[in-house]
């Protein structure tokens, strides 16, 4: 029986050429994701934690890239790429920065996943209010085996 995480990886069309970011501090879906990614130009995992991305290293691949990144920083990406999939297993502190900070490293029409633990219920409501403030739209929240899922996406011409 196909579980309900990998009903999802398999509805998500597959554009050529498609590029994929992740923020984690664990790896509980990097495999999932590495295997939705498989024909991808790039699976970027990044963690705001040095030691998780030294935990991580053993999921360096050709096409896969591991990264500490610094909440601080101010943006998360190259301004010579941009993302058709994010996929955040863990936020930081700062949401409300975060989440602008990707609205630029994704392109115009790209989806964003955020999975939670399935009783954050209350939390995903909150995420939900801080998407739309920071002009993500078509948000919806769903649950996905073991975990609330919210889905955004970034549209052309909204917002900065």
């Amino acid at each position: 029986m196909e579980s309900d995480i990998n009903k999802l990886f398999d509805s998500l069309p597959k554009y050529p050429n498609y590029m994929v970011m992740h923020f984690c501090d664990n790896s509980n879906l990097i495999n999932k994701i590495e295997c939705f990614a498989k024909d991808a130009r790039e699976y970027f995992i990044f963690s705001f934690d040095k030691d998780i991305v030294d935990n991580l290293k053993d999921y360096k691949k050709d096409k896969t890239i591991i990264k500490y990144i610094n909440p601080k920083r101010p943006r998360y990406h190259s301004p010579t790429k941009s993302y058709d999939y994010l996929f955040i297993t863990s936020l930081p502190e700062d949401r409300n920065e975060f989440f602008k900070k990707i609205y630029n490293a994704l392109k115009n029409g790209a989806s964003l996943f955020i999975f939670l633990d399935s009783d954050k219920k209350t939390l995903s409501y909150t995420i939900e209010s801080e998407l739309i403030e920071n002009n993500y739209v078509a948000i919806n929240i769903f649950g996905v085996d073991n975990s609330l899922v919210i889905s955004a996406k970034k549209m052309h011409g909204w917002g900065s």
